[in-house]
C-alpha cells in the first residue's frame, strides 16, 4: 500500500481498451472508501467476492478487502454463472464488490453489493486509515488441484507478502517499470504478476484482458519494460518484433517455453526471455533465463519416486534425481477450503513438501527441469483445464454414455479442448449431429471460454484398464474422427 500512496499523481493502471488512466491516489481513495463501507456492513471475518474484469477497479477492490483484514474471493467475468453461484453459496459470501458496473452480477443475492469506483474511475477523499489491517487479510484462489478435482486454495497475507517480495527480487522490478498485464487477475499468475508485485514495486501496469496482437505490440513498442506472458502470447509477439523498444524482460509461465519461441522472441525484440514455474498453492517455485531454471529463495524443490501407490508402494523423497516434483515454500498456502465452515485440507504432502503432480528432474547444482505431468490437467492459453470438471458438465446430456476431455495441441504453444464422446447409438450420424449442437450450447452456457471443446470426437468406446480406469494417454494417441463444435 505504501507504494500506491507514494507519488499519488502517477498513473498506476492504464486500460488499453478504454484508454482510461487511473492514478495511485485515485486507487487508494477508492480503496479507502470501499473499506469504510465494508466496516459498516460486513463482519471483520467476512468473505467478500470481488467480481468483474481486471484493471484499476480490481486493484482498488483487492486493496480494500485485504487492507481491511477480510477474505477476498476474486471471480472474473469469464467464470460461468454456475460456478460463480456455487462458490458464492459454499463460502457464504457477505458482500459483492463490482469492479465494473457494465458487466456486474445483476442477479446477485448479496445484501451488500456495490461498485468500488464510479463511472469515471475515480473516488474523492483519502481514507487510507481504513486499510491498516492487511496482516489479517486472506485470499481464496481457484486451483485446478493436483488430484483430479478443482479446489479453492487459501492464501494468507504473509504468504502473499512473501510471493510479491520474491518477485521483486528475481524480476528486479522498480518504480519506473511499465508492466503489460494481459492475464486475468483472478488467477494466481495474473494476480501475482499483474497486481501484487507491481503494486509493491510502485510500477505502473498497462492492462488489457487477453493479448491482442495490434494493441499488445503497440504497447510493447511504446514504453513497456516488463511483459509476463504465456507461451502463446510470446509466440504471437515474436512474429512482429520491434527492435529498439524499452522492453527489458519478457517471461513465460503456465508451461515450459519452447526454445524455438525463446530464440524467435529474442531476435524480434532484442530482449531476453525467462521461464517461471509456479503453482496456485505455492506461488513462484523456479525462475531462470534462457532455459536454465532454479528454485527461488525460500523454496525447496525435491523429487519423489513415481510408484504404484494403489498397490501400497510408498514414494521416496530425494534432494536430486527424477520423479514427481515436491515443493516446500515460505509462501505455501494454508490448504484447500471447499466451504466457509469446512476443515482446511492441507493437500497431498510428503515430508513437509507439497506434491505438485508435475514430473521433473532436480540436478545437483540446483537446476530444475519440468519433463511432464502426472496429473490430468492441461493448459489452454495459460489457464488450467481440469478434465473431470468439464466432463461433469457435458455428461449431463441424456444421449451421452461416456465422455472424456483431452488436450488438442494445435502448435507448440497453442492447445485447445477436445471432447471424446460415446453416445447411446454409436455410428448414428443424426444422433451425433444432434449431440454436437447440444454440447455446443451447453458448453457456452455452463463453461468458461477456455474450458469449451473446440473439437468433438465420436467413438464406439473409451479405452480402459481391466479395472475400468480410463487410459487417457492411449485416448490422446488414438482419438477418432474430429468435428468442430
Amino acid at each position: 500500500m505504501a507504494s500506491v500512496d507514494r507519488d499519488p499523481d502517477r498513473v498506476a493502471v492504464r486500460d488499453l481498451t478504454s484508454g482510461r488512466a487511473t492514478s495511485r491516489g485515485e486507487i487508494l481513495a477508492a480503496a479507502g472508501q470501499a473499506a469504510q463501507h465494508l466496516d459498516g456492513s460486513v463482519p471483520q471475518d467476512g468473505v467478500v467476492m470481488l467480481h468483474g474484469p481486471s484493471g484499476a477497479g480490481y486493484w482498488a477492490g483487492l486493496l480494500a478487502i485485504l487492507g481491511s483484514g477480510r477474505r477476498v474471493l476474486p471471480i472474473g467475468i469469464e467464470t460461468s454463472a454456475r460456478d460463480r453461484a456455487s462458490l458464492y453459496d459454499a463460502h457464504r459470501v457477505d458482500a459483492v464488490i463490482e469492479t465494473d458496473a457494465a458487466v456486474g452480477w445483476a442477479a446477485s443475492p448479496a445484501k451488500v453489493h456495490f461498485q468500488v469506483m464510479d463511472e469515471a474511475g475515480t473516488a474523492r477523499g483519502n481514507k487510507a486509515g481504513s486499510l491498516d489491517r492487511g496482516s489479517k487479510g486472506s485470499l481464496l484462489l481457484r486451483s485446478s488441484g493436483t488430484t483430479g478435482r478443482p479446489a479453492v486454495a487459501l492464501r494468507t497475507a504473509a504468504g502473499l507478502d512473501r510471493v510479491s517480495s520474491t518477485l521483486l527480487k528475481v524480476l528486479e522490478l522498480v518504480d519506473e517499470d511499465e508492466v503489460l498485464a494481459t492475464l486475468p487477475m483472478q488467477h494466481a499468475y495474473g494476480i501475482e504478476h499483474g497486481v501484487l508485485a507491481p503494486m509493491r514495486a510502485g510500477a505502473s501496469v498497462r492492462f488489457r484482458l487477453g493479448f491482442d496482437l495490434a494493441e499488445g505490440i503497440e504497447a510493447l513498442a511504446d514504453g513497456v519494460t516488463v511483459f509476463p506472458g504465456v507461451p502463446v502470447t510470446l509466440e504471437a509477439a515474436a512474429r512482429v518484433g520491434r527492435l529498439g523498444s524499452k522492453l527489458r524482460l519478457a517471461y513465460s509461465a503456465g508451461s515450459p517455453l519452447p526454445a524455438t519461441v525463446r530464440q524467435a522472441f529474442a531476435e524480434a525484440w532484442g530482449c531476453p526471455t525467462g521461464n517461471l514455474y509456479g503453482a496456485t498453492e505455492l506461488g513462484t517455485i523456479t525462475y531462470g533465463m534462457d532455459g536454465v531454471d532454479s528454485a527461488v529463495d525460500g523454496v525447496s524443490v525435491q523429487v519423489a519416486t513415481v510408484v504404484d501407490e494403489d498397490a501400497g508402494e510408498s514414494p521416496v523423497v530425494t534432494s536430486e534425481g527424477s520423479g514427481e516434483l515436491v515443493v516446500q515454500s515460505d509462501a505455501m498456502f494454508a490448504g484447500y477450503l471447499t466451504a466457509r465452515d469446512a476443515k482446511v485440507d492441507l493437500g497431498r504432502r510428503l515430508e513437509g513438501h507439497f506434491r505438485t503432480g508435475d514430473l521433473g528432474r532436480v540436478h545437483g547444482d540446483g537446476r530444475v527441469e519440468i519433463t511432464g505431468r502426472s496429473k490430468i490437467q492441461f493448459d489452454v492459453g495459460g489457464l488450467k483445464v481440469n478434465p473431470t470438471e468439464v466432463e461433469g458438465v457435458l455428461a449431463g446430456h441424456p444421449a451421452i454414455r461416456e465422455v472424456a476431455i483431452i488436450p488438442l495441441p494445435l502448435t507448440e504453444t497453442v492447445t485447445r479442448v477436445r471432447a471424446v464422446v460415446v453416445v447411446d447409438r454409436p455410428g448414428d450420424l443424426e444422433l451425433e449431429a444432434s449431440v454436437r449442437r447440444a454440447l455446443g450450447s451447453l458448453a457456452a452456457r455452463e463453461l468458461a471460454p477456455h474450458q469449451r471443446p473446440r473439437v468433438i470426437d465420436f467413438v464406439d468406446s473409451l479405452p480402459r484398464t481391466l479395472t475400468g480406469k480410463l487410459l487417457r494417454g492411449r485416448l490422446i494417441e488414438t482419438a477418432g474422427r474430429s468435428t468442430s463444435v
